[in-house]
């Protein structure tokens, strides 16, 4: 099967920015979770179907250089900010899973003009009613364990691999620079309203990282959202059920649409 999509390099006012965008129809941003950067998969390949998938690689991640100006979640929201003036993209969809979900948080919070609908899967940002565990003292087992429903995510390449150990640590670091002291903005809450986009949160019902009343409590946060579980997933959705969780953005996306 031929691949539908293609590589660019974006020029933006911090740096070049590597990004993947295949598909066709109204415009689509995405930005990824954990153990996504820089993957076209079977969930961005039925995104595809629907939309104009824009997929950068967040700075630090998928072996691209962590430049120093990143120091914060909301530093790689203005980030994207930037991308989507400079690519002209005219009200896309904003879908982010887990740390890609939180940067759309505060992207939808900062510039709710730029985006026509918000979709947060799994996203990490609010904090939690209870401590969740603590992601930088796992292993590749043990962190494969706990993102995914089944211990082994459909799509994931063996962490025996030292390629994808080195991938995976370097990735750590990128996400130790924003998430180290603590996992999530305690700020958030109190901002949440800004957001203006109709709004989904989709949360798999079986997510060991932070659990689906985690996702109802964000939701309910913000007005006028509406909350989705898929069964047999973890946090990382996008893994454990494509085709689902595809499915629901795209009726979500195209629900009002003339």
């Amino acid at each position: 099967m031929a691949e539908i999509y293609h590589d660019e390099v974006v020029k933006l006012p911090c740096g070049e920015l590597p990004i993947r965008i295949g598909g066709s129809g109204p415009p689509l941003l995405f930005l990824h979770g954990i153990n996504e950067a820089g993957i076209w998969s079977d969930f961005l390949a039925s995104l595809a179907r629907g939309f104009t998938v824009h997929a950068p690689i967040h700075p630090g991640f998928g072996g691209t250089t962590l430049p120093d100006w990143v120091q914060g979640v909301d530093d790689l929201a203005f980030h994207y900010i930037d991308l989507i003036t400079t690519l002209g993209l005219q009200r896309p969809l904003v879908m982010g899973n887990s740390i890609g979900g939180w940067i759309a948080t505060e992207l939808a919070i900062f510039r709710p003009d730029l985006i026509g609908k918000l979709v947060l899967a799994s996203a990490l940002g609010l904090r939690p009613e209870n401590p969740s565990p603590d992601m930088f003292i796992l292993d590749g087992a043990e962190e494969s364990e706990l993102l995914s429903a089944d211990g082994k995510p459909d799509g994931q390449v063996s962490f025996s691999d030292p390629e994808v150990l080195i991938r995976r640590w370097e990735d750590q670091a990128a996400l130790a620079r924003l998430m180290w002291k603590r996992p999530y903005d305690p700020r958030l809450d109190r901002r949440l309203h800004h957001i203006a986009a109709p709004t989904l949160v989709i949360w798999g019902e079986c997510d060991r990282l932070l659990p689906a009343s985690h996702g109802a409590r964000l939701s309910s946060a913000i007005t006028g959202s509406r909350f989705l579980t898929i069964r047999d997933a973890g946090h990382l959705i996008s893994f454990d059920r494509p085709s689902e969780l595809a499915q629901a953005i795209i009726e979500f996306g195209s629900a009002g649409r003339k």
